[in-house]
Formats: C-alpha cells, sequence, structure tokens
C-alpha cells in the first residue's frame, strides 16, 4: 500500500530531536534515500540503524527503526514481513507519536490487504485525546488511511467525514496526499470524480519529486481508468518506474494489471 510518505517525515523529526547517535544519524540517511526512491541503499542503512539501536541500548530507537523498516516493507508490497517487524516492536516503550505511527503502520498494512474493519477498527482504539497529542501530519495520515477504508465498505458518510477531518488536520500541507485520499475513495465509491484527483495526486508529486508516489498513483490510476489502451499505458508506465526503483513486487503487479 500505499504508501507515502508523511509517516517517515513525522517520525524522523522525532528522531532528531534528541541528541545525535550513530543509530539516528543512519535513520536520517535512510529516509533520505527513501524520498529520492532509493529503496534498497534506504533498507541498508535501517538495518545497520536498528543494530545500532541495540548497540546503544536504545529501545525507543528500535522501535522507531523497526516501523520504519515496516513501512518500507509494506510499501514494497512484502506485507508479511511487515507484520513481522512491527510484532518485534516493544509498545509498553513508545511515547505518543512514535505510538501514533505504530498504529499507522498497522492499519496502512490492513489497508494493502483490504482488511477494512480492522483499519477502522484500529482508528477507533485511539481515543480523540490521544488524537490531539500527537502531530498534525501523523493525524492526517491516520485519517486519510480509515476514510479509505469507510470508502471500501461503501460508507459514503464516514469516508467523507474523515475526509474533511484529514484536511483539517494537514490544513493544506499536502495537497497532493489529500487529492490521492480522495480519488481512493472516489474509486471505491465508483463516482467519476477519481481520474481527475489522480492527475491532481500526481502532478503534485512529480512537483515534489517523490518517485514512489508518482508510480503508485499511476497503478491506481489504471485501475479506475476505464478505456484499456490509457489504463495499459499507466500500468506500463508505473512498472517501469518501480522496475527502475528496484521494486520487484511492485513491478510485477502492475505488469499483470497491464497484460489483462
Amino acid at each position: 500500500m500505499v504508501i507515502r510518505r508523511m509517516l517517515m517525515s513525522s517520525l524522523l523529526v522525532a528522531v532528531c530531536a534528541f541528541a545525535s547517535s550513530e543509530s539516528k544519524d543512519l535513520s536520517f540517511r535512510a529516509d533520505k534515500a527513501v524520498r529520492a526512491g532509493k529503496f534498497a541503499k534506504a533498507y541498508g542503512l535501517y538495518e545497520r540503524a536498528l543494530l545500532s539501536s541495540r548497540k546503544e541500548s536504545d529501545i525507543s530507537s528500535e522501535g522507531r527503526i523497526l516501523i520504519s523498516m515496516a513501512t518500507l516493507r509494506a510499501q514494497s508490497l512484502n506485507l508479511e514481513f511487515a507484520q513481522g517487524l512491527l510484532l518485534q516492536v516493544h509498545k509498553a516503550e513508545l511515547d505518543t507519536n512514535t505510538l501514533a505511527a505504530y498504529y499507522l503502520a498497522w492499519m496502512e498494512i490492513f489497508l494493502e490487504q483490504e482488511n477494512y474493519d480492522k483499519v477502522i477498527e484500529l482508528k477507533y482504539s485511539m481515543s480523540v485525546e490521544f488524537l490531539k497529542e500527537i502531530p498534525d501530519a501523523l493525524r492526517g495520515n491516520i485519517l486519510c488511511v480509515a476514510g479509505i477504508a469507510f470508502a471500501g465498505k461503501g460508507d459514503r458518510a464516514n469516508a467523507q467525514k474523515y475526509l474533511e477531518d484529514a484536511d483539517d488536520a494537514l490544513d493544506g500541507d499536502a495537497p497532493g496526499k489529500l487529492a490521492f485520499t480522495a480519488a481512493r475513495m472516489a474509486n471505491l465509491l465508483q463516482e467519476s470524480k477519481a481520474d481527475s484527483l489522480y492527475n491532481v495526486a500526481l502532478q503534485s508529486s512529480i512537483n515534489a519529486g517523490r518517485p514512489f508516489m508518482s508510480a503508485t498513483i499511476l497503478y491506481y490510476r489504471g485501475l479506475n481508468e476505464k478505456r484499456s489502451d490509457v489504463a495499459k499505458d499507466y500500468f506500463i508506465r508505473s512498472a517501469n518506474a518501480f522496475e527502475l526503483m528496484g521494486l520487484s513486487r511492485n513491478k510485477e503487479r502492475a505488469s499483470q494489471a497491464a497484460g489483462r
């Protein structure tokens, strides 16, 4: 799934607030690699960061790194591996922001599996007070994922409510993210505005230099497209981009869609 991503940024802002260490420096470098679409390099850096955090006996840093690694694996469609990483996290040792990121990582995995009930269950497990305490970007992402899950269940009213709440949380800072979320919702609810929203999200992602997000949008835009030749073009472009990023599962999924 999707993946986008403000989660990584939110985690690393928290990391950099503390004194520098080898694990935190490596995590910061890994985040930069993710943004550039260098997934293999990023994962290698996260692995080194994880070992360093354990050497430093820093269980909080270890938790943040495991969540980042799981998010990367989920984006790479290696969902079982991602779940295994999250199961290693010591929940009781997480601060509020990192706990929210932990829940978001699970929500994104369940969304990719189309397990909408589990996504919604996790959202409801977080109190209003808890959500108020976390950064706007993190809260906005949680609301976006929940909104897509409601759309997946055909609940248009709740999907729209969560989209509006996400818009309030993000406060204009992530127009591409909101457009992509709105497009996914419209797609799932079979509304005609989905394609124009995907186009807005794609242009925003390209302008921001987010190759993973751009390739992901192309894939979902292809699923929404009714004209077979146009859909095939989207899928091929998506597959080519994923191949260049070294994401074989994503590339294979887009290639299979192109061959339908």
